[in-house]
């Protein structure tokens, strides 16, 4: 099974049929799009989706001139809604439960407002109680090692939730590299898209990257991430 976040900025706008077609060549079961919106960018959005064969969607929409989350599978799955009950923007992370394990959609919003979103993600991870993993844009990155220099001043969430058995399983498989999912307007590269894996469901995940072609092309600022989970 394939599961596919990406960022794809601003709710595709213009670039919708573009995105829809790399979706289509990466062959992914499951979707996790960020910086979702409403209105016709989304219906125009989900019917794209829909034809590709992911039928089985689920987002909370979010106010004009926001964005959030859209899971969207190939195959059935129990809508959570959103995770937590008082985030600020309840429509940036979103959970959806299958058969095998449990996901997390997430797009955080930037600098310190975004420590609500990590407190409740770990608290909802910790009562997980089952194989699940986060995935998405999390807008943090260790200093050093997923950004050029040290601005994120939140980058020990990235500590606590593997205090708590989900590892950032790209790390994991590449404590060495230096990859970068984002770019600044300046240059500046970030790896701010992750994925976080209970420990358990990590010891079965297959690989793991992130797609530049699609950036480098302009149908995004972001790099798609791929993972395949022997599910």
């Amino acid at each position: 099974m394939r599961l596919l976040a990406w960022n794809i900025r601003q709710g595709g706008g213009s670039r919708l049929a573009r995105i829809a077609a790399a979706l289509e060549q990466h062959a992914a079961d499951i979707l996790v799009l960020s910086e979702y919106r409403g209105g016709e960018a989304s219906r125009r959005l989900r019917a794209a989706l829909e034809i590709l064969g992911y039928r089985h969607q689920t987002a909370l929409a979010p106010p004009a001139g926001r964005s959030g989350v859209l899971i969207a599978a190939r195959c059935s799955f129990r809508d959570h809604g959103a995770v937590g009950g008082c985030l600020p923007e309840p429509y940036r992370m979103i959970g959806a439960v299958f058969p095998a394990f449990r996901l997390v959609g997430i797009y955080m919003p930037n600098l310190l407002a975004k420590i609500p979103y990590w407190e409740e993600l770990i608290k909802t991870m910790r009562e997980s109680g089952a194989p699940a993993l986060a995935v998405g844009d999390f807008n943090t990155c260790r200093p050093y090692l997923d950004e050029e220099g040290a601005i994120d001043r939140t980058a020990f969430y990235m500590d606590r939730i593997a205090e708590i058995g989900f590892c950032d399983l790209w790390s994991r498989r590449n404590p060495e590299l230096r990859e970068y999912s984002w770019f600044s307007t300046r240059g500046n590269g970030f790896r701010i898209d992750h994925a976080f894996l209970s420990d358990a469901l990590a010891a079965q995940a297959g690989p793991i990257r992130y797609s530049h072609e699609e950036r480098l092309a302009g149908l995004s600022d972001h790099s798609p991430l791929i993972l395949d989970l022997p599910i």
